[in-house]
């Protein structure tokens, strides 16, 4: 039996049992959390038709939700082209790709994150939401560079992958024929030509810069690290010690949900 078969016979003993209940496919246990709250803020009845389960990653999730027609799966959406999400979608209908970078950009929006926090402790930020915004934003232009640059160098991989990269030269057969060897460095080369990369870096600052700040926000900063290195330690200096994963918990609990995720619940039946 396969690890994705595993997978799904283990979500169907573990959390549907002999109920005909339908699964919504997750990457994470971050995912859990913030789906399962969400769901329960819009439709309290949620659990009634639908489990949210773990795949453990994105690939995985693709390979369930492939098998089981039926489920949904959902994954994020990080530096992944408009033009690949398109082909994915066409070839797997019951995949659904999160409109933002991932889910922690639920996280950073500073307006969205204000009305998560509760009375209390909106009390205890000295000029409110606006100092909020401020202080977030502070550094917004080396997180929209940082942003740019994982959507541009770390597709670099995969697509090094695609044209046989390392593989290509590590086959016996292929240890004696030069020409063979050096034409398949000239690929590799030509592949990672730093001008074509710098130049698709800087189109693509430039697009960025023309969204709005909120837009950056929450497509195109890598929201796992800047909720982990700027949001969290901030709340920390403003509201108290709390864990990276507890904070996120709490602020999923009480985050208004985003109108974006409603095709979701619409794809979902609910």
């Amino acid at each position: 039996m396969s690890k994705t078969d595993e997978r799904i016979q283990a979500i169907r003993e573990q959390l549907i049992g002999n109920t005909q209940k339908r699964a919504l496919i997750v990457e994470g246990t971050d995912d859990i959390n913030a789906f399962e709250s969400f769901l329960t803020k819009v439709h309290p009845d949620w659990a009634r038709h639908w489990v949210v389960a773990l795949a453990g990653k994105k690939t995985e999730v693709l390979a369930i939700v492939k098998k089981e027609a039926k489920w949904i799966g959902v994954v994020d959406r990080d530096e992944w082209s408009q033009q690949k999400i398109d082909d994915i979608q066409s070839e797997i209908n019951n995949l659904w790709v999160l409109p933002r970078y991932c889910i922690e950009n639920y996280l950073i929006v500073p307006e969205e994150l204000w009305l998560a926090l509760p009375v209390k402790q909106q009390a205890k930020i000295t000029g409110g939401v606006e100092a909020l915004n401020q202080i977030i934003k502070a550094d917004l232009l080396r997180w929209r560079c940082h942003g740019v640059l994982w959507a541009v160098i770390n597709p670099l991989w995969e697509g090094l992958r695609i044209i046989g990269f390392k593989e290509a030269l590590l086959d016996p057969d292929i240890a004696t024929n030069d020409e063979e060897i050096k034409q398949k460095l000239v690929e590799w080369h030509s592949f990672l030509e730093p001008g074509q990369i710098w130049q698709q870096y800087q189109q693509a600052l430039t697009a960025v810069a023309g969204q709005s700040e909120n837009e950056q926000f929450k497509y195109c900063f890598h929201g796992k690290l800047f909720y982990e290195r700027v949001v969290n330690p901030l709340l920390n200096d403003l509201l108290g010690q709390k864990s990276a994963n507890h904070r996120q918990q709490a602020i999923f609990s009480t985050l208004p949900v985003p109108d974006d995720l409603m095709p979701l619940w619409q794809k979902m039946g609910l």
